[in-house]
């Protein structure tokens, strides 16, 4: 971020004078969003803050990625982290929160911070672009310095960021659910219903935070998904459903992936 800094975020990781007074002010947001859900002075709070966070791990890198893919700090892993710290400690107490990241790529940051090793605090839900028939096994690909070499987009000849750390579930805190090369409505919808649903339900948390990313928009950029605004719609409405049942709809939405332009302009049909 300065000129005199070592860049180890990698070369997609870059800032200005100002980006990590943004990143703090993102994370200020999103305890301010807790501190309004749980005091009681609305149900559900929105956070559009930039930069994202959910790569952002207990240092740069995290599990082995080649970048920091945009992010500086956690803001969704703070969040949780606050709300779950011991009030004598400056925190609120709870006993159990779910993040459920919905980025096209692996929040490798949060997973990091929160499910390093099972907590009985955490549980991390991520859907996401990859699977082992993309990012491999028997090649795992691995340079000198150990860092998987996979890029934000994706090809068919290289894995999809952050790498295999999404591929699979390490413990009973971290459900990791890969949903192929491109993320498709029929795809999201189902694993909604057959795998998010029944892991929430049986954790049942206290607060749901939402690491919302836009990337998998059938006009981002990136190119990873074909979902559209109804289909974000719909995800949220899930999480609204699933937060009812169990903490009578806390949710708390922290922005995080999601570059396309397009993807904010309405469609004639709907003005």
């Amino acid at each position: 971020l300065t000129d005199d800094s070592d860049g180890e975020g990698g070369e997609d990781t870059m800032g200005s004078r100002g980006s990590f007074t943004a990143a703090v002010v993102g994370v200020a947001a999103a305890l301010k969003g807790v501190d309004m859900i749980i005091g009681g002075q609305c149900v559900n709070v929105f956070c559009a803050i930039r930069p994202p966070g959910h790569h952002a791990g207990r240092e740069v890198r995290a599990m082995k990625a080649i970048s920091n893919g945009f992010c500086l700090l956690n803001a969704a892993a703070s969040a949780a982290l606050y709300a779950t710290a011991p009030r004598s400690e400056g925190g609120l107490g709870l006993k159990r929160v779910c993040v459920i990241d919905f980025d096209v790529h692996h929040g490798n940051g949060t997973q990091d911070i929160l499910c390093s090793t099972q907590d009985s605090r955490f549980l991390y839900v991520s859907l996401h672009a990859g699977g082992a028939h993309i990012n491999g096994y028997e090649d795992p690909g691995e340079s000198d310095d150990g860092l998987y070499r996979h890029s934000l987009g994706t090809s068919k000849n290289e894995g999809i960021y952050p790498g295999r750390c999404g591929d699979t579930s390490p413990h009973e805190g971290v459900l990791n659910i890969p949903l192929g090369h491109k993320i498709t409505t029929a795809a999201i919808r189902q694993a909604l219903v057959t795998q998010v649903a029944p892991a929430v339900d049986k954790f049942s948390p206290e607060l749901v935070i939402l690491s919302a990313g836009f990337d998998a928009h059938e006009n981002d950029p990136l190119g990873m998904g074909g979902l559209t605004a109804e289909d974000f719609g719909h995800i949220t409405e899930v999480a609204c459903q699933m937060a009812f049942k169990s903490c009578s709809g806390r949710v708390l939405s922290v922005l995080e992936g999601g570059y396309g332009v397009p993807c904010c302009v309405p469609q004639r049909e709907n003005l």
